[in-house]
């Protein structure tokens, strides 16, 4: 039963076809420790874990003209040894040699005459580690419906699956009336119009080509408990400011003045409204301009805290689900040339990409062998040159940093990133339990 794909899954694919050097795919790189499993027993386990993923056996097509949307249909040649493969770590296999492998790897767009996903078996790493790389088209998954795959490879303990929480369901909260959600969507339409404005001057974005590089740091979560708990932040609202505050570290190397309106990240939102038991696309989108001209960490992270809080107050989240419903609505054959279209024309509203994405809460096993770390892939394309995915696992927070190859000073950028997180978990802020 072919099952056709959604507007926001089929523009994934569009985007490819307007620039045939970027490689849309998402995915994570897992450590591990132990001894290093055969390549054999690993397909039978991916294997014996096809079922819970019917959509890897799946394959996307096309309609004659594009007069149709794309579909998913079985793929009667589907052949398991060619997903699951087998690399080598360049020696010595530290940081630096994994981080190399990732981009290299992740730039490699997907054969679409076949499952959009492969999975390959990475030895080499240092200490006696070893890693699998997990790859998904963009079309086939979204962030968390992509988490949700995990369960193919690892064993996920039921209490550490998180909580999906979305648009349409906040934790602790009933859904929003239809009438709501309509006021919600038209404030929205207004402020998304408003951003897509140029930003200020010049910025980080440039031209995307065919290489990546990939970087990465990570910081535990409790390290900032005391001063989110004191100044009443979330976790990404952390995040969200060390980021701002590595992106104004990058611009101020390079010259350029870190404006108010200088660094506009595209924000996505989850807009799954409970669990994903099929892979898919239910994301949509905030405009924010993170503020990279404040230097003060706690000024910092509460001017993200009330940006974030007033681009959902406006209703952005909502007005990207109206739009894509009202998309939805119109034949299919129109939609794929306007967006095709879009995308080839030059855009200066938008400098980069910031996900985040909770992931399990305790560690997944493979084989007996312990998940140390998992390093998230966010891909880049059209005029964004560098994208970061953050990800939690574990009590862990990673940023994972993607960027063109062009970008030779990307550690300065996760320098900035590293030093903003542990400046605001070092300080020590007054909160109400304190007076």
């Amino acid at each position: 039963m072919s099952v056709a794909l959604n507007a926001l899954s089929a523009a994934f694919l569009a985007a490819e076809d307007v620039d045939p050097g970027n490689s849309l795919v998402i995915g994570s790189f897992a450590v591990l420790s132990g001894p290093l499993p055969s390549i054999a027993a690993v397909r039978r386990h991916v294997e014996s874990r096809l079922p819970l993923a019917p959509r890897y056996r799946q394959v996307v097509r096309r309609t004659v003209l594009d007069l149709r949307a794309p579909t998913w249909e079985d793929d009667p040649d589907f052949v398991l040894d060619r997903h699951v493969g087998r690399l080598t770590v360049r020696s010595p296999g530290g940081d630096g040699e994994v981080a190399e492998l990732i981009a290299r790897c992740m730039a490699v767009r997907m054969d679409r005459d076949h499952p959009l996903w492969d999975i390959t078996l990475c030895e080499g790493l240092s200490d006696g580690r070893w890693g699998l790389l997990s790859r998904v088209h963009h079309a086939l998954a979204d962030g968390v419906s992509g988490t949700a795959l995990l369960r193919v490879l690892f064993d996920i303990p039921e209490e550490a699956t998180p909580p999906v929480v979305g648009i349409g369901q906040r934790a602790g909260s009933r859904w929003r009336g239809a009438a709501t959600a309509a006021l919600a969507a038209g404030r929205g339409s207004l402020a998304l119009g408003a951003a897509v404005v140029p930003v200020h001057g010049p910025s980080v974005s440039g031209v995307v080509g065919p290489g990546r590089r990939y970087a990465w740091t990570t910081v535990p979560l409790v390290s900032a408990r005391q001063v989110r708990r004191a100044l009443g932040v979330t976790v990404n609202d952390v995040a969200l400011a060390a980021v701002a505050a590595g992106f104004g570290d990058l611009m101020r190397s390079r010259g350029i003045e870190a404006h108010p309106h200088s660094l506009r990240s595209l924000v996505p939102v989850s807009a799954w409204s409970g669990t994903s038991d099929e892979p898919d696309n239910h994301v949509t989108l905030m405009l924010a301009d993170l503020p990279v001209d404040v230097d003060d960490p706690v000024a910092r992270v509460q001017a993200v805290h009330a940006l974030m809080a007033r681009l959902r107050r406006t209703g952005e989240p909502e007005a990207g689900v109206l739009a894509q419903q009202l998309i939805g609505a119109v034949p299919y054959a129109v939609v794929g040339a306007a967006t095709r279209w879009a995308l080839r024309v030059p855009h200066h509203h938008l400098s980069t990409v910031t996900t985040n994405v909770p992931g399990p809460r305790r560690r997944l096993s493979f084989l007996g062998a312990e998940v140390e770390q998992m390093l998230p892939y966010v891909p880049i394309a059209d005029r964004v040159p560098i994208g970061v995915a953050m990800f939690t696992y574990a009590g862990q927070l990673t940023f994972g940093v993607t960027a063109d190859r062009a970008v030779s000073d990307l550690d300065v950028l996760v320098d900035g990133i590293t030093s903003a997180w542990w400046s605001l978990a070092g300080t020590k802020v007054l909160g109400p339990q304190d007076l």
